[in-house]
């Protein structure tokens, strides 16, 4: 039996859901969470009911792994500790999940262009791309125009206003802090040509 986070009454499952709706789940075997936690986890499992996940985490971050190793049992969950930005994924998924990672690019010592440029080539045929619209390390008139540029078709885009708005308080953006509120989040449906 399967433990998962219950995410039927969470925005992030809702999200999913929308953005799914066109996906034949069932044909789903491997996904892969880029930047993954145990909300992003549960809902890949959750989706995704044939698939073997793959969770991504940046290595030693226990902020993620202590949850997801706690929080989730599944035997199709393998949490793997690398840097995305320094890894190449040779294996080929059907989904990747990008849920809440661009933003913590800076976090880990990367910029926001370099990790987004790596997760766009984990060899994927679909991207759930969701992160929060207002934090201004996220720039998504970027991801546009790289995934135009780049012969990506995005299927779907989609703006959900946030029940629970958090504070983020002074983050360091460049050489500026800048702080923000977590109203709304912005969800790619994107396809690889």
């Amino acid at each position: 039996m399967e433990k998962l986070v219950d995410t039927s009454k969470m925005v992030h499952d809702k999200i999913a859901k929308t953005m799914l709706k066109s996906l034949k789940h069932e044909e789903v075997k491997k996904v892969i969470d880029a930047g993954s936690g145990k909300i992003s986890a549960s809902i890949a499992l959750k989706y995704f009911p044939q698939a073997k996940v793959d969770a991504i985490i940046y290595p030693g971050d226990n902020r993620k792994k202590n949850p997801l190793e706690n929080a989730i049992g599944s035997a199709r969950l393998e949490v793997v500790e690398a840097d995305i930005c320094n890894t190449t994924f040779r294996k080929n998924y059907d989904f990747c999940l990008v849920h809440m990672t661009l933003g913590e690019a800076q976090h880990f010592g990367n910029s926001f262009e370099n990790l987004f440029h790596h997760i766009m080539d984990i060899k994927a045929q679909h991207f759930l791309i969701i992160d929060v619209y207002e934090d201004p390390s996220v720039h998504f008139r970027y991801i546009e125009q790289y995934l135009k540029e780049k012969g990506f078709k995005i299927l779907k885009k989609k703006k959900f206003k946030n029940p629970n708005p958090e504070h983020y308080p002074k983050v360091k953006y460049d050489k500026y802090k800048l702080e923000f509120d977590s109203k709304h989040y912005l969800a790619y449906l994107v396809k690889r040509l």
